[in-house]
């Protein structure tokens, strides 16, 4: 490729970003005109009730066939590994970087599992994006592309994860562009691949798509309803757009969680704490939240906050 070609294409690239990312600040604003306000830097109590209330709404979109659900609703979740001073716990992983994705899971009163990827026991939270404090620096514009209603085996897919594996070039391509578009049609499709993870289809839900991205996600959310009693146990998948290393000071970080039942979890989310505290260039606390995760199909989860279990202190002006 010319170099001046070159130029224009990613001349091209950043204007659809930037414009992509003033569609949906405005599609913020319209949404938040009938929604009451939040704090901006919650306490971490405050924090907890917020999602416990996004796990609790179960909304099909946020306004429009372009605002998907986990826009405003939900909890967007990724779980990480015991706490080391090599890395950081939100910087993306080497296989994310090489990959283009990022593997979160979706938890809300409809979209329910009881345990993380690779059981971890701790790990944290993205603010949904209407959500997101504004003036705050935050980055709200990572790009939330696929969904699986369950693992998707992302890794051995191509197109950041949300493409084909091949082993079924043809049959794991995204659901819409096979005309797969209900979760009926999915399960059927499910059912025919003998419920072979790679050869099922995911939802495309990116911004610069243009299928019903809204109706995408939320058919997601009915297939993994199709298979629920089966598949509890397992995660569903979302991919979201790698991020730059070192990125803490914009990072839309909510809350570092963890699983009630291990010690080492709340160890780890302490310790994670403590190192986004101290890597952020204006100090920013961010509060450990436990999760307590539903054990059957007909519990819920619930998130909530201790002073005790804060190892930096939450900042007076906070509380």
């Amino acid at each position: 490729m010319k170099k001046s070609t070159f130029t224009l294409y990613l001349s091209l690239i950043l204007a659809a970003t930037g414009a992509q990312a003033q569609t949906l600040k405005e599609a913020k604003a319209e949404y938040l005109k009938t929604h009451p306000a939040r704090l901006a830097r919650p306490s971490g109590q405050q924090t907890a009730e917020y999602l416990n209330t996004d796990y609790a709404d179960t909304e099909k979109d946020c306004g429009s066939s372009s605002t998907p659900a986990f826009l405003c609703s939900g909890n967007l979740i990724r779980g990480t590994d015991v706490f080391s001073t090599q890395f950081h716990a939100w910087d993306p992983s080497p296989s994310s970087q090489s990959s283009g994705g990022v593997s979160f899971s979706y938890l809300r009163a409809d979209s329910k599992f009881s345990s993380v990827a690779y059981d971890y026991n701790n790990g944290f939270i993205f603010y949904p994006y209407f959500w997101a404090p504004d003036n705050e620096g935050i980055d709200t514009n990572i790009d939330i592309m696929c969904a699986f209603p369950v693992d998707g085996w992302t890794v051995y897919r191509s197109d950041a994860g949300c493409g084909a594996s091949s082993d079924y070039p043809q049959e794991s391509v995204p659901c819409q562009e096979q005309g797969i578009y209900t979760a009926d049609q999915w399960y059927a499709h499910f059912e025919k691949g003998g419920e072979n993870h790679l050869y099922m289809c995911g939802f495309t839900t990116s911004d610069y798509s243009s299928e019903d991205t809204a109706a995408g996600f939320y058919q997601s959310i009915l297939s993994r309803a199709k298979i629920e009693s089966k598949y509890f146990s397992e995660q569903n998948e979302l991919r979201l757009a790698t991020w730059a290393q070192g990125k803490q000071d914009s990072l839309p970080i909510e809350a570092f969680f963890y699983i009630v039942e291990s010690s080492s979890g709340l160890d780890s989310a302490r310790k994670n704490q403590q190192d986004f505290y101290n890597t952020t260039t204006n100090h920013i606390w961010v509060p450990v939240i436990k999760l307590t995760l539903p054990q059957s199909p007909g519990g819920n989860a619930v998130f909530s906050y201790s002073a005790a279990d804060q190892l930096i202190p939450e900042p007076v002006s906070q509380q």
